[in-house]
């Protein structure tokens, strides 16, 4: 029998995507967590094998309640909004940028650059993890990864 998941003791999962092109294509997937459970997005993380370039917006990774949008976590991935990160700097995690801010953990070295527990994903209730491309000439090609404890 599997122990009961609380605050002290969640379960974490972690959400995969496939490889793709999603710095220059948007592409999305839906989830629901574990039966009863609410989540909190505790990291994502990157794996590029093509620089990710958008020359007026960098593409992104997003958990929110639709394609594109950002209510639960969000990882914007360059240094500026139109400065996309190098493959060669991957993996990257949206942890690491926000060692020592305060809950929730976030960076706005620039507008939304890393956004993780925002909000608390409600229990039997779909989320979207999407890779949003970047926009004006965008590029990138790789895999993300979406950590999510549950509670």
């Amino acid at each position: 029998m599997k122990a009961q998941a609380h605050y002290a003791n969640p379960e974490t999962i972690s959400y995969e995507s496939a490889t793709g092109a999603f710095g220059a294509t948007t592409a999305s997937k839906s989830y629901i967590g574990p039966k009863g459970r609410k989540g909190l997005v505790r990291d994502i993380e990157v794996f590029l094998t093509a620089d990710a370039v958008g020359t007026t917006t960098v593409p992104e990774v997003t958990v929110g309640t639709a394609q594109g949008t950002n209510e639960y976590a969000r990882y914007r991935l360059g240094t500026a909004p139109a400065a996309g990160l190098p493959a060669a700097s991957t993996p990257v995690r949206a942890r690491s940028a926000v060692v020592g801010n305060p809950t929730p953990p976030v960076l706005n070295d620039y507008a939304g650059h890393v956004a993780l527990e925002t909000l608390l994903i409600p229990a039997d209730t779909a989320f979207v993890i999407t890779g949003k491309a970047g926009v004006g000439t965008p590029a990138g090609t790789g895999t993300h990864r979406v950590e999510i404890d549950w509670f």
